[in-house]
C-alpha cells in the first residue's frame, strides 16, 4: 500500500526478545516488568523479522537494510543488498544463518534471495506493474512459499515458489475482485497466515467500509474466497496481522484465529483493535477485552516455551497479552512493529529510541 506510514525512520532502533512466564496469567496490574536494551547498530525502522531458532535471527526494513544475528540478538551484522537505494524490505523469511528471502514494499516490487548470509543477493522476481507493493511473504516449508502484493488490475498480485524462493510464478488461480481502495499493510509481514496443506488467510484494509476482508483458501488447489471481519477499514485502517492462538477451553479442535489492527495514525483512536474466529475464519466477531490501541503484530507463545500459554500483540504504543485470544491485558506502554517466534522465545523489533531488547517480569 503506497500510502503506508513510515514511522520515525531515522529513530534509534533496537531489537526485542520477549521472555514471558506464568505470572502473565494474573491481572496486568500485578505484573511488574521492565525492558532490557539491546542495540542492533542501525538507525532505520525495522518491520521485517524472522527467527530461525533462538539464536539465528534476521531483520529488515527501510533504506534496503537487512541485519543478521547468530547469537540470539547479542551482536548484529549488516548484510543488506547493494544497489537498491532507499527501497524498504519489510518482509524477510529466513531458513538458516546463510539462507533467506526478502520482499520489498514499494517500487520496484522485487523478491531477493541469499545463500551466503547476505554477502550477496540474487533478484528472483520483479513485478512489471508500478502498482505492485509486496505486503507479506511466508513459507510453508523450505520449498513452498507465497508473496502477496496490493491489487494490480483490480485483483491481488500473488506469486508462489516451489524451490525456496529461487524462482517465482504468478498464481494461476482467479482471485476475487478487490474492493475500491482495498490493499494490505506492510507493517510487520503478519497479514498472511499459512496453514496445513496449502491453507491460508490474508487480511486487508484500505477500502472505506465498516468491515475489513480476509482472503482465504482451504487447500492447494482450492479457490480463493473472501469473508468480512468486524474491523473498520479505510486507507489507514484494517487488518494488520493474523495468527492462530492456543487451544482454549470450551472449543473443539485447533485454537482460534485472531486478527489485530486498527488505525495506524497516532492521532486517531481505534475503536476495534482485534477480532476472533472459532470456526477457522468462516465467521468473525469482536472480542470481550481488546488490546488497548492499534496493534500491528500478534503471535502465539511457542509450544516449546516454558512460559505461559497465550498470545502477544504489539504496536507502536504498547504490548498486550492474552491467554485465549478473547481477553487482552496490557503489559507495557513500550511498543514494537513486528514479532517473530523462535524455538522457545518471542522476538520483536521496531523504531523509536524507547524500544528495548527483552521483556522480563521482575520482582
Amino acid at each position: 500500500m503506497a500510502s503506508k506510514t513510515n514511522i520515525d525512520i531515522r529513530c534509534f532502533i533496537v531489537l526485542a526478545m520477549v521472555a514471558l512466564n506464568a505470572s502473565l496469567l494474573v491481572a496486568a496490574d500485578q505484573i511488574p516488568s521492565n525492558w532490557i536494551v539491546s542495540e542492533t547498530g542501525t538507525n532505520v525502522s525495522l518491520r521485517g523479522l524472522s527467527a530461525v531458532d533462538d539464536e539465528v535471527i534476521w531483520a529488515s526494513g527501510a533504506a534496503a537494510t537487512v541485519i543478521r544475528s547468530t547469537d540470539g540478538g547479542e551482536t548484529w551484522k549488516a548484510c543488506g543488498p547493494e544497489g537498491y537505494g532507499d527501497l524498504e524490505f519489510r518482509c524477510v523469511c529466513a531458513f538458516s544463518a546463510n539462507v533467506a528471502c526478502i520482499a520489498s514494499a514499494g517500487t520496484p516490487a522485487v523478491l531477493l534471495r541469499t545463500e551466503d548470509g547476505g554477502d550477496s543477493w540474487k533478484e528472483t522476481f520483479r513485478a512489471e506493474s508500478d502498482a505492485a507493493f509486496f505486503d507479506a511473504m511466508k513459507f510453508w516449508d523450505a520449498d513452498r512459499g507465497m508473496a502477496v502484493s496490493d491489487p494490480v488490475d483490480g485483483r491481488l498480485l500473488v506469486v508462489e515458489t516451489k524451490d525456496g524462493g529461487k524462482s517465482w510464478q504468478k498464481l494461476n488461480t482467479q482471485l476475487p475482485l478487490a474492493r475500491t481502495g482495498e490493499a494490505a499493510f506492510a507493517a510487520s509481514n503478519s497479514s498472511l497466515l499459512l496453514g496445513e496443506d496449502g491453507r491460508l488467510w490474508f487480511g486487508t484494509g484500505g477500502a472505506e467500509s465498516d468491515t475489513s476482508r480476509l482472503y482465504t483458501r482451504s487447500g492447494w488447489n482450492e479457490p480463493w474466497v473472501t469473508v468480512n471481519a468486524p474491523m473498520p477499514s479505510s486507507q489507514a485502517s484494517g487488518i494488520f496481522a493474523i495468527c492462530r492462538g492456543p487451544e482454549s477451553d470450551g472449543h473443539d479442535g485447533s485454537g482460534p484465529l485472531v486478527c489485530v489492527g486498527g488505525d495506524y495514525r497516532a492521532t486517531e483512536t481505534s475503536e476495534i483493535t482485534a477480532c476472533i474466529s472459532h470456526d477457522d475464519g468462516n465467521s468473525w466477531r469482536t472480542i470481550a477485552e481488546q488490546p488497548a490501541s492499534f496493534r500491528s503484530a500478534v503471535v502465539s507463545i511457542p509450544a516449546d516455551s516454558s512460559q505461559a500459554k497465550g498470545m502477544i500483540a504489539v504496536g507502536p504504543a504498547g504490548t498486550d497479552f492474552s491467554a485465549d485470544g478473547d481477553t487482552w491485558q496490557p503489559l507495557s506502554d513500550t511498543g514494537f512493529h513486528c514479532l517473530s517466534v523462535g524455538k522457545t522465545q518471542i522476538f520483536a523489533c521496531g523504531s523509536d529510541g524507547r524500544f528495548d531488547d527483552r521483556f522480563c517480569p521482575v520482582g
